[in-house]
């Protein structure tokens, strides 16, 4: 029999205690060190997310809000919240934006803010072609919820107990920067994006420096009409897309078809790297994806679903859900005669 009952119980509520903070440690600075940005499947959609440039790209402001909970049904899924707002204003040739998001990775709360603003300067190029050169500057905040956390204590006695370990916040705060250009055509778009061009600090350990990595984006496609030759009538259009995304060691490509006719649009995306493989020497295939939009020339809903084909398995992720709502609004004089701006890129 043990003499110091008390002495055995506190020696082991200290060593569960070492064990889950050092897990807890280990796993946040695994999530550091392999942050990447939340991507979404409707991007065009909400295109100033991914590159600046698109900021004033319609004849029309527009107000975008998209919602998105990847990996469902896995513990502790990843859950974004984007809403952007950009104009145009014909006086300055230049388009202006703004990006707000809020992001929650993990049961922990591990949650990132960001804000930035977007300027794009447009040159008309002549035949409806036209580039624009962005910039984009924002803050953004990254912090964990220590009181969405278990620890030992609480493990021991019951979780409904109150931990008595000291819970601080843990928040860190950061600049960042990104650029992009964008070249547009009356029926093509093809464009780059550099986004955290000064790789700042998001590491939540202050004796820990962990920069961001920059994250690059490629991306285009083209718009074709689909006529009937025997009526020569346009039944809709065809638009064909791409977005290669590369950071840190992390790179995909997805790849899309729309059927776009007002006031309904249906998609088919491929995402992954068609000629790549993963560690395990398996086909680099993440997901498919399907999106149905359905909208007028003022407003437009828009819902996709990803399903997932990597290893980790549908039945496991539950696959992914998105929700885009958007808005447009006439922002000129319609009695000003104006050159016609053309905008090939898909809604959804």
């Amino acid at each position: 029999m043990n003499p110091f009952p008390m002495t055995y119980t506190l020696k082991t509520i200290a060593m569960k205690r070492i064990l889950i903070i050092g897990a807890l440690l280990g796993g946040l600075f695994a999530v550091e060190s392999q942050a990447q940005d939340l991507r979404f499947t409707q991007y065009n959609a909400i295109p100033t997310s991914v590159n600046p440039a698109f900021a004033g790209s319609l004849d029309r402001a527009r107000l975008v809000s998209v919602y998105r909970n990847q990996w469902a049904s896995m513990p502790g899924s990843y859950v974004g919240w984007h809403v952007a707002h950009d104009w145009f204003n014909r006086e300055l040739n230049s388009g202006f934006g703004i990006l707000f998001s809020q992001e929650e990775a993990g049961a922990g709360g591990l949650n990132t803010t960001r804000f930035a603003m977007q300027y794009a300067y447009e040159v008309p190029l002549g035949n409806g072609w036209r580039l624009r050169p962005a910039l984009q500057a924002g803050i953004g905040n990254r912090s964990i919820n220590m009181h969405q956390l278990t620890f030992g204590d609480q493990l021991i006695r019951g979780p409904q107990v109150s931990s008595i370990e000291d819970r601080p916040s843990v928040a860190q705060n950061y600049f960042d920067f990104g650029t992009g250009v964008l070249l547009l055509g009356k029926k093509t778009w093809l464009g780059c994006s550099f986004d955290h061009l000064n790789t700042p600090n998001e590491s939540l350990n202050p004796t820990y420096i962990d920069p961001m990595d920059v994250r690059v984006s490629v991306h285009g496609g083209f718009r074709m009409a689909l006529v009937d030759p025997v009526h020569n009538k346009n039944f809709g259009d065809m638009v064909v897309a791409f977005n290669y995304m590369a950071q840190d060691q992390f790179n995909q490509m997805d790849l899309g078809i729309y059927y776009d006719t007002q006031p309904l649009s249906i998609g088919l995306w491929y995402q992954g790297l068609p000629f790549g493989h993963t560690i395990e020497g398996g086909t680099d295939v993440d997901a498919v994806s399907i999106i149905l939009g359905y909208g007028t020339d003022n407003w437009k809903i828009g819902y996709s679903y990803d399903m997932t084909l990597s290893s980790l398995g549908l039945a496991t992720t539950g696959g992914s859900h998105e929700i885009v709502l958007s808005a447009t609004w006439q922002t000129i004089r319609r009695n000003k005669p104006q050159l016609p701006r053309y905008m090939p890129c898909p809604i959804f």
